[in-house]
């Protein structure tokens, strides 16, 4: 029976350990620059436009941020560029100046590593796809 019990705490000691716990030596995975891809929006039929889509955020490790937002002003696309600081709350949601939408608060659903969508709990059927 000890043998048992000893075996199965070697065991459950190789098990414990996640191999996720080291994936990017720690660095948080929304670092680096995402751009703009798609906007979901219940409430309108509002489609992102070309321009729109040069919309980027780089995401620094200091927790900064560099912005760059993209629009149609009288038929030319402007751009507005920010810098602003961006955290992970403990919660796992994002706070962040969203591209249209200013700063918020939500959650970030990562898909692989270079795409995630952005949702924020306050704007229901409001999301914005981000992409590397």
């Amino acid at each position: 029976m000890k043998k048992i019990i000893a075996l199965l705490a070697v065991f459950m000691m190789f098990t414990a350990c996640d191999s996720d716990d080291d994936v990017n030596d720690g660095e948080d995975p929304i670092l680096g620059t995402w751009f703009v891809v798609d906007l979901e929006n219940a409430y309108s039929e509002d489609e992102l436009s070309e321009c729109n889509m040069n919309s980027n955020i780089t995401f620094h490790a200091d927790n900064t941020a560099d912005s760059e937002f993209y629009e149609e002003v009288e038929g030319e696309c402007v751009s507005t560029a920010d810098t602003s600081e961006w955290e992970r709350e403990t919660n796992g949601q994002y706070t962040f100046d969203l591209p249209f939408f200013g700063r918020q608060t939500g959650d970030v659903e990562f898909s692989g590593n270079n795409q995630f969508k952005f949702s924020v709990p306050s704007m229901p059927g409001v999301s914005l796809t981000f992409e590397k």
